[in-house]
């Protein structure tokens, strides 16, 4: 996964094409075969591995093997011999482009400038969970966070030991901290700090309060006792098994619980943080906001995973 643009895309393919065709038509043609690539997606479900993409009535096709081979052989045909066009395919398709992380579906979280938080700092707490949230978001909004995005679905690992960001699939627990810091450096992403986190869950009460809930039930659904906005033992149609991404969708976002979120190092801290609840927790013991510190840097969370920001 990578967070180059279109542009890069176009460049790289050009640069393939450069090799076969000299600067010919290299530049149109790495735009045509660009556009290619970005209209199918590549999903994998129950071990299965599909493609989907548009066809000419604009409608989505399912199919079991890429179109890419064939529609990018129709546009070389005419210039390249077949072993040509072929060798120039596989080049292609080694250089293996990665849905880029903007293709998963991701929440945009003001920065800590946003009047959203301001306006949250005017609530009087009404007992300690919300105070130490209060506390935690004014050393958020202190810190001159810029915007930033989340992902709508928790990871979980494709057949390529890909991360991706997708519904329908088992929540990628198991990893250590050191591991989960390995996947992102793999797939160009980074893991959420602490007062990130802090700020996602002032966008989460703010949307509650747009959403049509009570000021005090929005704040203590978040900081108090979050049963109601995710997977917790105490939640209803809690079957004591996690649940697939996907579930429980709050103000957009999905997997608000059913696994802990593991947050980046901390070096002031001296550790990294542990975010929210799973669905052995109670949605009271282990609300979202809650934030605690840990030092087990190889240890395997089997009810954990990392959260990940662009």
């Amino acid at each position: 996964m990578k967070n180059a643009t279109v542009m890069n895309e176009v460049q790289e393919i050009q640069k393939i094409l450069e090799e076969h065709l000299g600067n010919r038509n290299a530049a149109k043609f790495a735009i045509e075969i660009s556009a290619i690539l970005q209209k199918e997606t590549q999903h994998t479900h129950s071990g299965e591995t599909f493609f989907v993409h548009k066809d000419d009535a604009g409608k989505l096709v399912l199919a079991m093997e890429t179109a890419i081979k064939e529609n990018v052989q129709a546009i070389l045909n005419p210039y390249l011999e077949e072993e040509e066009v072929q060798k120039c395919i596989e080049q292609i398709m080694a250089r293996n482009y990665e849905i880029k992380a903007t293709e998963f579906e991701t929440i945009k979280i003001p920065g800590s400038d946003s009047p959203v938080y301001a306006k949250l700092m005017k609530h009087k707490p009404v007992n300690n969970t919300e105070e130490i949230f209060m506390d935690n978001l004014k050393k958020a909004i202190s810190k001159s966070i810029k915007e930033f995005e989340v992902f709508v679905n928790d990871p979980s690992i494709d057949n390529n030991d890909k991360l991706q960001f997708i519904p329908n699939f088992i929540p990628a627990v198991g990893y250590s901290y050191n591991e989960w810091e390995e996947l992102a450096k793999k797939n160009g992403l980074r893991l959420g700090t602490k007062d990130e986190y802090t700020l996602f869950s002032g966008w989460l009460i703010n949307s509650l309060i747009n959403e049509g809930w009570t000021v005090s039930d929005a704040w203590n659904s978040v900081c108090t006792d979050s049963r109601e906005l995710g997977n917790y033992y105490n939640s209803e149609g809690n079957n004591c098994f996690i649940e697939d991404t996907g579930s429980r969708k709050v103000a957009g976002k999905c997997d608000l619980a059913n696994v802990k979120k593991i947050l980046a190092k901390d070096e002031e801290a001296g550790g990294y943080y542990l975010a929210g609840g799973c669905f052995r927790n109670y949605g009271n013991t282990s609300p979202l906001a809650s934030i605690d510190l840990h030092h087990k840097y190889f240890f395997h969370y089997g009810e954990s995973v990392g959260w990940f920001v662009l």
